[in-house]
């Protein structure tokens, strides 16, 4: 069985999927069948593009991860990937600040507890209170490990992202996000959709 730490590593690498298990079974053997799996679907010709950009495969699956619980549609996961790469590299500093993720699933994540793993804040001011590495309103780059087990399409929109100016995005309430390079627009799009 796997302690704590164990699985914060593993984390992102165990793929979602419908699995068949023997029975009697294991919690290792289902650990063991997701991470056959991730080995399967994610290979060196897909994650291909991401090294040509940089990118190694913990930054990708941590980015994917953090893609995978901000954007239900799959439609907008490229385009929501590349308003954080943007902000990782630095590209929307002036915007945010320096290389802010700004990704409220991570401090979700962290602020998370048995029975309540999403927390939901009263307000994104709330995000300072969480003293955590995975706060990434209070630390740059990308938190130390994935948060989730991201699916295939969250994985690929981390390795081939949009090609955006975009630093900025704000739900629109449907699911769906409205996008913004500025954060006089983003502001706008804030007073539009969140009222």
């Amino acid at each position: 069985e796997l302690n704590p730490l164990d699985f914060s590593v593993v984390l992102g690498y165990l793929f979602p999927d419908t699995y068949r298990l023997p029975v009697p079974a294991q919690p290792s053997d289902l650990i063991k069948r997701m991470l056959d799996n991730f080995e399967d679907r994610v290979d060196d010709e897909m994650l291909a593009p991401a090294r040509q950009a940089g990118r190694g495969l913990e930054q990708l699956i941590i980015m994917a991860s953090i893609v995978e619980r901000e954007a239900p549609r799959a439609d907008e996961r490229p385009m929501v990937a590349s308003v954080y790469w943007n902000r990782a590299s630095g590209a929307c500093s002036a915007e945010t600040g320096g290389a802010y993720l700004q990704a409220d699933p991570t401090v979700q994540y962290a602020a998370g507890r048995a029975g309540e793993w999403w927390w939901k804040p009263p307000s994104v001011e709330a995000y300072a209170t969480v003293q955590s590495p995975y706060n990434t309103y209070l630390r740059p780059g990308l938190p130390p490990a994935a948060i989730a087990s991201p699916g295939l399409s969250a994985i690929q929109a981390a390795i081939e992202p949009a090609e955006t100016q975009y630093c900025f995005f704000v739900a629109t309430g449907d699911g769906g996000h409205v996008f913004a390079t500025t954060l006089a627009e983003h502001q706008a799009n804030i007073g539009i959709y969140q009222k």
